[in-house]
C-alpha cells in the first residue's frame, strides 16, 4: 500500500502567456514534486507534469492537456507515463494517446470475491501499456468512440510454491494482448477534470483477436454512468456506477477486479478479480476556501464468475475522505489527496483531476 509521505504544498506555475480576463484558457505548465513510502517499494520520489492548453480561441473548447509522470524507487521499481488528451475546435473531436510502464510488486489472491487474506502471494512484473482512442461527435453531447489498446506483460519474479510460479493463472508466464474498441457515450460535464454539473455515459465493447496480434482472444463490455449536480448553493454531490465483465480467456493481470485510485479506494489493485465486476460510489465535494476543499466518498463493489452470480454474495464497502487544492481556478485543475478504507485495508491517492 502506497502511504504519502510528503506532497509538495504548493505547485511550480509556469505560464508561458498571461492570464486575461477571457474564458479562453491560457496555456500553463505544472510541476509537482512527489515523495512517497511504502513497506514494499521502500522511499518513491519523482514528479509529475501537467501543461493545460486549448485548441483555437472559442471560450466553449473544452482545454486539452499533456501530462507526464516518473518516479523511481530505492528497490528499483520504476512507474512512469506520458498522456496527449487533445479536444478539437467546439468539442468536434477528442483524441487521446498515453503510454504507460509500471514495474511495481503486486498482491495476488486467486480469483473470485472470497479470497482469504491467507492466499495472498506477491508478485513483480513489468507492464507496458500503450492506448489511443478517438470520439467524435455524432450530435453533442453524443459520440462515437473508436480506440486500440496493446498490453505486454512480462512477470519477473514470483513467490516460491505459489500458483503463479508454478503457472496455472492464465498469463503468468506473460502475454502481449491487442484489443480493438467501439462504442458510443454521452458527455455533457461542464468540466472534464473537475465537474459541477452533467452527466457522462459510455458503452464500450471491445475485442482481443489473433487477427490483430493477440496471444489472447476475449471479448469485454465497460459501462460507465456518473452524474454530477450542486447542493446547498457551492457544494457538489458526484454519483458513478460501472460495470466490466469479459468472455472468453483472459490474462489473470486483465481480469475485472476491485481496487484502483479512482474507485474502490482503500483496496490494493486486484485484491478481488474475477470474469465480472460491478462498482459505485457517491462522493460530496465541498465548495473551495482559498483554494482548498474537502471531499468524502463511499462506495461498494464485488466480482462474480458471470453476470447472474454478481446479485448474490459479498458486496466489499469503501470508505474515505480527502483534501482538493485548486491548481488553476479558471479552469478547475485541481490535486486530489485522499485516504480509502476497505474491508481490512486502506489505501493512500494521490493525483491530478478529481477521481471520476
Amino acid at each position: 500500500m502506497l502511504i504519502l509521505a510528503h506532497l509538495a504544498a504548493s505547485a511550480i506555475l509556469v505560464q508561458d502567456a498571461p492570464a486575461s480576463r477571457d474564458t479562453v484558457v491560457r496555456s500553463r505548465l505544472t510541476v509537482l514534486p512527489v515523495v512517497s513510502y511504502s513497506e514494499v517499494t521502500g522511499v518513491q520520489y519523482g514528479a509529475t507534469l501537467f501543461r493545460r492548453f486549448q485548441v483555437g480561441r472559442d471560450s466553449a473548447t473544452r482545454p486539452s492537456s499533456l501530462s507526464l509522470y516518473a518516479a523511481t524507487t530505492a528497490k528499483d521499481h520504476v512507474k512512469a507515463h506520458a498522456q496527449v488528451d487533445r479536444w478539437s475546435s467546439r468539442n468536434s473531436t477528442r483524441s487521446r494517446v498515453r503510454l504507460e510502464h509500471i514495474s511495481y510488486p503486486l498482491p495476488f489472491y486467486g480469483t473470485g470475491r472470497d479470497t482469504p487474506e491467507s492466499n495472498e502471494e506477491w508478485y513483480s512484473s513489468g507492464v507496458t501499456t500503450v492506448q489511443f482512442f478517438v470520439q467524435r461527435a455524432v450530435r453533442v453531447p453524443m459520440y462515437a468512440h473508436a480506440g486500440l489498446r496493446y498490453v505486454k506483460s512480462r512477470v519477473r519474479e514470483t513467490e516460491a510454491g505459489g500458483l503463479l510460479e508454478q503457472g496455472l493463472p492464465a498469463g503468468s508466464s506473460g502475454s502481449d494482448v491487442v484489443s480493438a474498441e467501439l462504442g458510443l457515450l454521452s458527455d455533457s460535464r461542464d468540466n472534464v477534470g473537475s465537474p459541477r454539473t452533467g452527466t457522462y455515459a459510455r458503452i464500450i465493447p471491445s475485442l482481443a483477436s489473433r487477427a490483430i496480434g493477440s496471444d489472447f482472444v476475449f471479448r469485454r463490455l465497460t459501462f460507465d454512468a456518473r452524474r454530477y449536480g450542486i447542493f446547498a448553493a457551492h457544494h457538489v454531490v458526484a454519483v458513478q456506477f460501472q460495470y466490466d465483465g469479459i468472455s472468453g480467456a483472459t490474462p489473470f493481470d486483465q481480469l475485472p477486479m476491485i481496487g484502483a485510485d479512482t474507485a474502490m479506494r482503500g483496496y490494493p489493485r486486484g485484491r478481488y478479480r474475477d470474469q465480472q465486476a460491478i462498482t459505485t460510489q457517491v462522493e460530496l465535494r465541498s465548495a473551495h476556501w482559498r483554494r482548498v476543499g474537502a471531499v468524502a466518498f463511499a462506495g461498494a463493489g464485488t466480482v462474480a464468475p458471470s453476470l447472474s452470480d454478481l446479485a448474490s454474495g459479498a458486496w466489499y464497502p469503501s470508505l474515505g475522505a480527502g483534501v482538493r487544492y485548486v491548481l488553476s481556478p479558471k479552469d478547475r485543475t485541481v490535486v486530489r489527496l485522499d485516504l480509502g478504507i476497505g474491508r481490512g485495508s486502506f489505501g493512500i491517492n494521490v493525483g491530478i483531476g478529481e477521481a471520476f
